[in-house]
């Protein structure tokens, strides 16, 4: 006769952590340890806990095994002998493993006698700490009155309390809660839950209810608390402390879902206040907790949240749970994020109505799901046009948002040399088609007599865009910070660490060097380093990035760096749904259009603050600056070494500061003050008080709060837009510290490992001697 083996199952014994019990009454356990323990269907109860016993080091005295049937995680099957333990194993027969729960039985005390089959209550002195409610199964009125999350006992119903004795039971004192004494400035907040539980006979709406409100009580009292029975018919909890007699059972009415208390000990002898949270902290719990904080305080950071959260409510929370939090709660006051973008077309239309004379406009792609979303202000248009240098810079920001993105945009520079805000685009990645895009919309507003001049990178599709799109309109200057960036890329694992850093460093002197001699000189200087890289720089083309070179007015700006202004707001409001994100934009820009109209109704000088000190430095170098001759409107003059020939007549000098700056040199100022002009009278319109003002005269009005349902169906016609299929992937995003090209000839270079024995790039003696061997 053949022996049919034993099928062999691995039981997944968990151990040393808790539950944690959801509002729908499942249960999941966290914590702890998981062990494996071989079981098959031959094997025993004492069998198998003796085999935990070894696994986990420890002894089957006060073991009990615990597991779940087959989709119910909310009950707790107990295995208490060999037919449970059987019945448990035929469950989980089909499977290769199942999961079971290890757990600890307290030591019973000696007085303490053995639990007694419920019997009818009898009248006893009253000793006792424990009340019970027999509650008779009568109709209960539809509609009774609740408060405080409670339904209060107001109408007659026949209930019966009675008390028995319980060996080694506290008697109630007048404190039926002797905690350890709290500090009057802590908890304040947790106070408002102290009567949330008020004893036998309370009545909830439902069990979800009645655990919430427990969930508060125990929090306002400082005691944390574990689940007896969880179920959707009854509940029972103890106070987690050991040998603390506090306890609550609460269980559904016959006939109705109302849930009522039917036994409570309310006594504590624990006298410690709880150093951690009484429950795990849920995300939508906390979230709520703090809505009204982070609704008056969107900028709390979430390690203040965490703090709070200790001093009011003596919750302790990590960073990464008060970050969740914090989302939840702005999700709940400002919408979901999918919603957002089904607001686009109504939220562009509010945007134009308030402030007439803007853009703003959406594309979706076939599928309807975003695409790019460009806005520009007519504060902004206007201001541009009648206070702004001819002159915009374009950078792009990544968006850490849900969706991902990124922040392509427009920005001038004022008559005090500060950022501008023109125009901006949400897109949902940087590309040549969505730079294009974004263009063609500027052009739209942007439309100037003269030509434009951009500060921008001149890789994804910028170079030719712009030449398309504004043609001969405008001048493309290479952001030297981009430049000196892919210098860097193309010739890193070449050199060393020192030569790049000088090979940097001569390419910004060529680009800043007024005059060819200058600009050839430092191009030398880099060929003497490495053929190779000036060569690189030669073909780079020079007529878009060298002063020598470089035929449009760009004021001495080399790089795109302006759009930092744009990078420090969205960095405050990336995670916001778009079109919140899109408002706190309009918001930052409508506060610093108001900002610097009023701080500039306080100068009392000709010139912006910068420009008037810049030419004031300029007057005081022009005392040194000697007169030679001159011939007509030009004048040849001497500063120390050197001789410069200065045009009165076309503001302009050899020496290229005048043309370069917009103000004018002290070899200019030289020859002004010699004829009794003012160099005030000199300077480009653009850095005047009158012409700032101008800059900021109108204003960037508020929106509307955008409060539409977006229906699933559609009107007809109507455009449903959805988010864009990119989303955010787990995890902390790594934020860059530099920004690309926002940066010097030494922000960027890191210095590489260079090898002690062969002198070599790229590795260290340890690592050259392994490869070697």
């Amino acid at each position: 006769m053949a022996i049919v083996p034993s099928k062999k199952m691995i039981a997944i014994c968990q151990y040393g952590g808790d539950f944690d019990t959801h509002d729908d009454g499942s249960m999941t356990y966290a914590g702890g340890e998981a062990y494996a323990v071989d079981l098959d269907e031959n094997m025993q109860l004492s069998g198998f806990k003796q085999e935990i016993a070894e696994t986990i080091d420890s002894t089957v005295d006060g073991m009990v095994v615990k597991y779940f049937l087959p989709g119910n995680k909310k009950n707790l099957i107990t295995v208490s002998k060999d037919k449970d333990f059987q019945r448990m194993v035929n469950y989980y027969k089909e499977a290769d493993q199942l999961e079971v729960f290890i757990m600890k039985e307290a030591p019973m005390g000696k007085n303490v006698k053995k639990k007694q089959p419920a019997r009818r209550p009898q009248k006893t002195p009253q000793k006792a700490t424990e009340t019970t409610a027999v509650v008779q199964a009568t109709p209960i009125p539809a509609s009774i009155p609740a408060s405080n999350n409670a339904i209060a006992l107001n109408e007659p119903i026949d209930i019966e309390t009675t008390t028995e004795i319980i060996p080694g039971a506290v008697p109630i004192s007048a404190n039926p809660f002797p905690m350890a004494v709290i500090d009057s400035d802590q908890r304040m907040a947790a106070k408002q839950w102290e009567n949330l539980i008020t004893g036998v006979g309370q009545r909830f709406h439902s069990l979800a209810e009645f655990r919430e409100a427990l969930r508060k009580f125990s929090i306002a009292h400082a005691f944390n608390f574990v689940y007896k029975k969880n179920e959707n018919q009854r509940v029972t909890v103890k106070c987690k402390a050991e040998g603390c007699p506090w306890r609550i059972h609460a269980s559904k009415l016959s006939t109705t879902q109302l849930v009522c208390i039917k036994t409570m000990r309310p006594v504590h002898n624990c006298q410690g206040v709880t150093s951690k949270a009484p429950f795990r902290a849920k995300r939508s719990w906390v979230g709520n907790l703090i809505k009204e904080k982070v609704k008056e305080s969107p900028k709390i950071k979430p390690k203040d949240i965490a703090t709070e959260l200790k001093r009011d409510y003596g919750i302790d929370l990590n960073y990464s749970q008060a970050r969740r939090a914090k989302e939840y709660a702005r999700e709940q006051l400002l919408g979901s994020y999918k919603d957002a973008y089904s607001e686009l077309p109504f939220f562009c239309e509010k945007i134009m109505e308030t402030n007439p004379g803007s853009l703003a406009t959406f594309s979706t792609k076939e599928d309807s799901s975003f695409h790019r979303l460009f806005v520009s202000f007519h504060a902004s248009i206007s201001g541009f046009l009648q206070g702004c240098r001819p002159l915009l810079f374009l950078d792009s920001t990544p968006l850490n948002s849900r969706y991902q993105g990124m922040l392509l945009t427009a920005t001038a520079a004022d008559g005090d040399d500060g950022a501008f805000p023109v125009a901006f685009a949400v897109v949902d990645e940087e590309t040549a088609e969505n730079w294009r895009w974004f263009l063609t919309e500027l052009k739209l507003v942007v439309h100037t007599p003269g030509q434009i001049t951009f500060v921008a990178d001149f890789q994804k599709g910028l170079r030719e865009s712009l030449r398309e799109i504004f043609g001969g309109e405008c001048y493309h200057a290479y952001c030297l910070g981009y430049l000196a960036e892919k210098l860097n890329k193309d010739l890193k694992g070449h050199f060393s660490h020192d030569a790049r850093r000088l090979m940097v460093e001569d390419l910004y002197a060529a680009a800043h060097a007024p005059k060819l001699e200058a600009f050839e000189k430092c191009t030398e200087d880099i060929k003497a380093i490495s053929p190779e890289a000036y060569n690189w720089v030669i073909r780079s083309e020079p007529e878009h990035w060298a002063n020598t070179f470089f035929g449009g007015l760009r004021y001495n700006h080399m790089t795109s760096n302006f759009g930092h202004l744009f990078y420090s707001w969205v960095s405050e409001a990336n995670e916001l749904p778009i079109t919140q994100m899109i408002d706190e934009l309009r918001g930052k820009m409508m506060q610093l259009i108001y900002t610097r109209r009023v701080e500039s109704t306080q100068w009392l000088t000709r010139l912006t603050p910068s420009m008037e000190e810049k030419l004031k430095n300029e007057i005081i170098k022009a005392r040194s600056v000697q007169i030679l001759r001159s011939h007509g409107s030009k004048f040849e003059v001497r500063y120390g070494e050197t001789v410069d020939i200065v045009d009165i007549e076309n503001w302009d000098c050899s020496c290229k500061g005048w043309l370069l700056t917009g103000l004018p040199c002290c070899h200019a100022i030289a020859v002004l003050e010699s004829y009794g002009r003012s160099p005030y009278d000199h300077c480009s319109r653009y850095f005047h008080v009158e012409t700032y003002q101008s800059t900021y005269a109108d204003s960037i009005h508020p929106i509307p709060n955008v409060e539409r349902l977006v229906d699933s169906e559609a009107e007809d016609g109507a455009v449903l837009v959805t988010p864009p299929p990119t989303m955010r992937t787990p995890g902390r995003t790594k934020i860059r510290k530099v920004a690309a090209g926002r940066i010097g000839p030494s922000d960027f270079l890191k210095r590489q490992l260079q090898c002690g024995k062969c002198k070599g790039l790229g590795h260290n003696k340890r690592s050259c001697k392994e490869i070697e061997e």
